[in-house]
């Protein structure tokens, strides 16, 4: 029988998808988890099944393939199959590095992989985070980047000081008293002739020379001399100024576009930007035509859609059509998603939609929001986990909390301790 091309299709589809299921669904079954037996810790699945002895002081959560354990007073670390790798007393742990381990004889750190193989030797005082594919590096007050391979792409010359990570592909740094610009290569891209600089923010940053501040472009052209008491980032193309206590916006070739006819403005975000009139805020578009009628006491910019502005004592939540989306019910609120607010009133917390709707009802003193889906809330003394539609998923039994991640939660409840699925299912026996 000839199976025609759709129904193949479909068939496998469904091979497909279930292949994927049992795939992830194994991958999920196989994981370790930490295990508190008594006052040891080991490893077991997501049945509490044993896999690696409870014989440790304590165990972090793997990362990349291996965990940190201390026994006996000896930091060391072991891989899934709990084979171990004890460090000498001489060298201490300092953290993962993305996928390095950073370790320290005391004055130097160093970079190690994931199967302790030097990268890169003692020879730094500080290696920090990598950013953008590099990490920079300190001895004594200069700076400079090291690549993954251990490479030092841009050269320790750089300082005093570290002045921050790399936004539009460049940072800033000091060299002999003068600010500059360094792209990911360690080439200069604007020269060292500024007595001080700033990030830069979407293409551009300040700098000042000569006792002045100037706009310059990622390639460091100089905007002409713009005299205003104060200069914003560009945000879509527009910088927000104000003199003499009127405010209006420039373009990106420093050209004012929008008149000083204002008290003070937000930021354009999303097509808008708050401005104030006559004690009131309201927004505008980038034509300079009000959107939104001011007949706020403030207001704030716009984001996913929406814009907190406040009446009163009251926030209020708007959508980018003026809509009132909550209607004054609230002291505050806290975007922590796209499609979810933290609501307050009368030290009580709860969640609303993007709909307006409270879907977790203002009855708990403390909720915080944890891998984009689920709310730690916390009441009379104890703390639990709702989902992200309201429903209790890990009941409200603990005294403390927190989030650990790979889907696991640290809680403390009756003198035990220990991690926490999802699910509810404690990891830990007396």
């Amino acid at each position: 029988m000839v199976i025609p091309k759709s129904k193949y299709r479909l068939k496998l589809l469904i091979l497909l998808l279930n292949f994927s299921f049992f795939t992830l669904h194994s991958s999920l079954s196989q994981s370790l988890i930490p295990f508190h037996k008594g006052d040891k810790w080991g490893f077991c699945d997501s049945s509490k099944n044993m896999k690696i002895e409870a014989k440790y002081n304590s165990v972090d959560l793997f990362n990349n393939g291996i965990s940190k354990v201390i026994a006996n007073n000896k930091c060391g670390f072991i891989d899934t199959l709990g084979n171990e790798h004890w460090m000498p007393d001489s060298i201490t742990f300092i953290g993962f590095n993305d996928e390095f381990i950073t370790m320290s004889n005391g004055p130097k750190n160093a970079l190690f992989d994931h199967h302790f193989n030097v990268v890169v030797p003692f020879i730094y005082d500080v290696i920090l985070d990598f950013d953008h594919g590099l990490a920079p590096v300190r001895i004594k007050d200069n700076f400079g980047y090291i690549d993954k391979s251990g490479k030092e792409i841009v050269p320790v010359i750089y300082g005093p000081g570290y002045h921050g990570k790399f936004t539009d592909g460049l940072t800033w740094q000091m060299l002999n008293g003068k600010a500059g610009y360094i792209d990911t290569s360690g080439k200069v891209v604007i020269p060292f002739i500024y007595d001080l600089a700033t990030p830069f923010i979407n293409g551009f940053a300040q700098v000042r020379k000569g006792g002045k501040w100037i706009i310059i472009n990622n390639i460091g052209k100089e905007l002409p001399e713009l005299k205003y008491d104060y200069i914003g980032p560009f945000y879509e193309g527009f910088a927000s100024v104000k003199t003499n206590h009127k405010s209006g916006f420039i373009d990106t070739t420093g050209k004012l576009i929008i008149p000083l006819k204002y008290y003070n403005t937000g930021f354009y975000h999303e097509g808008m930007a708050a401005i104030k009139i006559n004690e009131k805020w309201g927004y505008i578009n980038s034509k300079d035509e009000i959107v939104i009628k001011p007949k706020w006491d403030y207001s704030g910019d716009f984001k996913d859609g929406f814009a907190i502005v406040q009446k009163g004592d009251e926030k209020i939540l708007i959508n980018n059509k003026g809509k009132k989306i909550s209607h004054g019910e609230f002291e505050f609120i806290i975007p922590v998603s796209e499609h979810f607010f933290i609501v307050k009133k009368e030290n009580k917390s709860g969640v609303m939609n993007a709909k307006g709707k409270v879907f977790i009802p203002l009855n708990y003193i403390y909720i915080s929001f944890v891998d984009d889906a689920y709310f730690i809330v916390s009441d009379n003394g104890k703390t639990g986990v709702l989902n992200n539609i309201g429903k209790i998923v890990i009941p409200l039994i603990y005294d403390s909390m927190e989030y650990s991640g790979q889907g696991l939660f640290y809680g403390r409840r009756a003198g035990n301790y220990g991690y926490i699925g999802i699910n509810g299912k404690e990891y830990w026996e007396k």
